[in-house]
This record gives C-alpha cells, sequence and structure tokens, in this order.
C-alpha cells in the first residue's frame, strides 16, 4: 500500500470565512489573524497566521500579551465541530482520486494511492491533479507519502513532500524527524527529552521492552504501525447522502447586504463536496437561526443541477434582492438535501451543453428576481387527451413524453367546431386531410370520455391545422395549428 497524507496546519484558522475592513483593494484593510483557545480566566493563542507570527504572537502566549504586540487582530475563538465539518467536506472531495480516503487526527487527510497511481498517469501527475485542486480552496497543506500511513501523516505534519516508496526505507525516512510528531500525552514527551531524546531515530534505536516499561504500550505500538511492524488498521470515509454547512457570523446580521461572501463560502464549500462524487444539486436551502424567533428558510433553486459556486453565488444575490431578515441572523447553514449525478450525463446532440447550461443559468436567475411562480416552463403529462398531456412547471424539470403522432406547435386554448363547406371542414378556407388519422380514445376511467379521429389538414393558403372528428357528437373541430 501507498498512503498519500495531507495536513492542513492553518485549518483552525482557515475554517473562518475572511473577514474585510474597509476597502478590499487596500492592503492596510488586512489584519493579523489567531485562534483562541479558554485558559482560566482570559484565552491563549492556539494558533496565529503569517502576520501575527511576524509580530512575534506565538502558539501559547496569553491574548493579552498579543494586544501588548498588536493593536488591531481578527481574533477567533477555535471551534473544533467547524474543524471536523471541513475536513469532511475534504474528504468528499478527494474521493474522486481513490476510494479509501481517511480522516485522521490532528488536521490530515489519508488517501491510499497505490491501486490508483496507474491510472492517473504516474505518482507525478497524481500529485500535480491532487495539488491544483487544493489551491483553489484557500487552504495551506502540506503532504508526504509513505508506505504506512503514521509515517505519511509524520512526513505531512513537518512537511516532507518527498515521496517514500518502499518499507525498507521507512526507518530513515522518519530519523530526522522531531518527536513533536508523536500523538502522545505531553508527560511522554517530556519524558523523552529528560533522556535526551529529540528525533524518531533516538526513540526508534531504544529497545520496546524498556519503552514499554516507563512509557505505556501506546509509544511502542505507534513506532511499530508507523515503521510496518504491526496493523494500523484505518475505517475509510463514507460520505453523507446530503449536505450540511453551518457557519457561525461574527455579529449577528441585520440585513443581507453584505451576506452575499458568506454565502460565496458556503457555496465554494458545497461545489468541494460534491465535485468529488461528480454530484450536484438543482435546490439549496439557505436556514438563518436568530435568537428569539424560529429559523427562517430561505430556497434557492437552479434551472438545472449544476456545481459551480461562481452560478449559484450569483443566482442567491438575485435572491437576497427580493428577502427580508424577520430579525436579526447570528447562524445561517446551508443544506442541500437532493444530490443528482452529473459526471456521465449526456452532452448536447450538436455540441451546445455550454449554451444551454448559460440558458439554463439565466432562467435561475429571473426566477431568483421575478419570484418562483413569474417563470414556468412546459412539461408533458401522461393523458393521451391532448388538452390534459401538459403542465406548468419549474424551469429546468424532467418529464417523459408519450409516443404520440406529429403535434402542432400551439393549441387552442378552447377548441373550435368547424363549419362544413361541400361536405368538408371550414376555417376561412377549404381545409383537405393529408394522411391517416391517429385514434384517440381515453378518458373513460375520469367521467370525461374522448373518442377522435384526428387530422392534419392543410388550406389552400399553404397553412396546416390540427383538425378531429368526434365520433360522438358527429362533427368536425379545430384544436391546434401548425
Amino acid at each position: 500500500m501507498l498512503w498519500l497524507a495531507l495536513h492542513l496546519p492553518l485549518l483552525p484558522l482557515e475554517v473562518f470565512p475572511p473577514r474585510h475592513h474597509g476597502s478590499p483593494t487596500d492592503p492596510a484593510h488586512i489584519q493579523p489573524r489567531l485562534v483562541v483557545i479558554p485558559q482560566g480566566s482570559g484565552e491563549r493563542v492556539m494558533l496565529a497566521d503569517t502576520l501575527a507570527a511576524g509580530l512575534g504572537i506565538k502558539p501559547g502566549m496569553k491574548l493579552s500579551a498579543a494586544f501588548a504586540l498588536a493593536n488591531e487582530l481578527d481574533i477567533f475563538v477555535r471551534k473544533p465541530d467547524a474543524e471536523a465539518q471541513r475536513l469532511g467536506v475534504l474528504a468528499a472531495w478527494a474521493l474522486q482520486f481513490t476510494p479509501t480516503v481517511v480522516i485522521d487526527a490532528a488536521h490530515t487527510l489519508l488517501l491510499e494511492i497505490g491501486g490508483c497511481i496507474k491510472y492517473f498517469g504516474g505518482l507525478a501527475r497524481l500529485r500535480e491533479l491532487i495539488s491544483t485542486g487544493l489551491k483553489q480552496f484557500g487552504l495551506t497543506v502540506t503532504s508526504g507519502i509513505a508506505p504506512t500511513p503514521l509515517a505519511a501523516a509524520w512526513r505531512a505534519a513537518c512537511n516532507r513532500p518527498k515521496a517514500v516508496m518502499a518499507d525498507k526505507d521507512i526507518a530513515w525516512a522518519l530519523a530526522e524527524l522531531p518527536l513533536a510528531v508523536l500523538p502522545v500525552p505531553d508527560t511522554t514527551l517530556d519524558g523523552l527529552a529528560q533522556l535526551g531524546m529529540h528525533t524518531l531515530q533516538e526513540v526508534m534505536a531504544l529497545p520496546r521492552a524498556g519503552l514499554k516499561r516507563r512509557f505505556g504500550t501506546d509509544l511502542p505500538l505507534l513506532l511499530d504501525q508507523a515503521l510496518g511492524l504491526a496493523a494500523d488498521p484505518r475505517d475509510p470515509f463514507t460520505p453523507p447522502d446530503r449536505f450540511e454547512y453551518a457557519v457561525d457570523l461574527d455579529y449577528p446580521v441585520e440585513t443581507l447586504d453584505g451576506f452575499g461572501m458568506v454565502g460565496q463560502w458556503l457555496f465554494e464549500a458545497l461545489e468541494t463536496f460534491l465535485s468529488g462524487r461528480g454530484l450536484g444539486v438543482q435546490e439549496v436551502l439557505l436556514r438563518l437561526k436568530h435568537e428569539d424567533l424560529p429559523p427562517s428558510e430561505l430556497t434557492v433553486r437552479f434551472g438545472v443541477p449544476g456545481r459551480r459556486a461562481s452560478e449559484f453565488t450569483s443566482i442567491l444575490q438575485e435572491r437576497l434582492e427580493r428577502y427580508e431578515l424577520a430579525a436579526p441572523a447570528f447562524t445561517v447553514t446551508l443544506i442541500a438535501a437532493h444530490l443528482h449525478q452529473l459526471d456521465g450525463m449526456p452532452l448536447g446532440l450538436f455540441g451546445h451543453e455550454a449554451g444551454n447550461a448559460n440558458f439554463q443559468l439565466l432562467l435561475a436567475r429571473l426566477s431568483a428576481r421575478l419570484g418562483e411562480g413569474a417563470v414556468r416552463a412546459v412539461a408533458t403529462v401522461s393523458d393521451h387527451r391532448p388538452e390534459l398531456a401538459w403542465r406548468m412547471a419549474q424551469p429546468g424539470e424532467q418529464s417523459t413524453p408519450l409516443p404520440v403522432g406529429e403535434r402542432p406547435g400551439w393549441l387552442l386554448a378552447q377548441p373550435e367546431r368547424l363549419s362544413l363547406r361541400n361536405e368538408r371542414p371550414w376555417y376561412g378556407e377549404t381545409l383537405t386531410m393529408e394522411g391517416w388519422p391517429e385514434r384517440i380514445e381515453s378518458g373513460w376511467w375520469d367521467d370525461s370520455p374522448i373518442a377522435r379521429d384526428y387530422y392534419t389538414a392543410r388550406g389552400p393558403s399553404g397553412r396546416r391545422y390540427w383538425i378531429w372528428y368526434d365520433h360522438s357528437q358527429h362533427d368536425w373541430w379545430l384544436h391546434g395549428i401548425f
């Protein structure tokens, strides 16, 4: 087996949508960002971005000390649930590369890639595809490759991207890594430091029996699993059958003017989730949580199933222009309950799938701006009676037409009785039947039976008509014009 580990060292910070201070084009609007965790009566820094680190702010520092180094800081309280949520979305995205994806501890994804390297054209090409995909998410990622999941994860945590392909090379590949990569209690790390240990090579050289006596069984087992000397079973990630992603807002939002950025961020997470399995959505629900009222819900529909965040965001903006908040909202949840298979869908007959997609996007934006009932489509109904064989539907809604004969593109709202001249139907001109009739007998089950012979007729003007002879009333009727 061969494992690719993707480590996200800044995930606790990058799960939060970006904040804007002033003009986004002004470099001064960027502020140092921190993630803090409670400590006693105060808070301490868990993670600092590059700007904050450049000011001397370090993990473990009290927040009060950080403010002594910088007057303006963007501060976020750590949210483990948001981190797990984001990892789940990325795991679903990674399924496009391998069916075996594992969510590991310490913000790491493990991909078993041994069986798919050839399919993607080699290891270098596979890594290039994954790297290109990750860049669009705005996440900081380091990687490692090794025959065991632990070895790959530890090398990724230390930003050692060089691939280790053989079992015999694992020991030297881990040798120079610091002890901090070990997922063990601080007391164990302190005990190893007291013995003068600084690297994994020094620990791996110690007798396992001595390690067990002093530190218990966990540490020797971890080392053996990393070296491939002990089994390390992993539970593969199983993607959910629906998408649900929540974002807590910095402060209660009273208007939706600035909501577009959060909506875009949510739709980007949705696109990430869908792309891994070739899925799309045609409808999503935005749930806005208030303090003293039940949640508000806003449904956003799209013309056809899709997954592009940019298109979803443009439709959302149209929808928001017509929506008023019932009360300030402090949490927004995006829900996609019905997922559609996209990859493998047939393309347009003449290669016009791009044009059709643009048309469907236009319909969706018009519906969002004008209202759900303002833009309608026509769908077929399983009824042979022409006047009952259609219904109004949502744009993009699929229906299966009945196998019928030639039909005009326009039916009269009410059929017109035709007079006869020289025993032939007359509608401003003499109508001459073409071809054989189409017999339609239907409706006996709902007390609206018909027994008609439909003909295509033509007048001297060249106009074509769709007429029928009614066997119950013994007269002619005009139903449509071609």
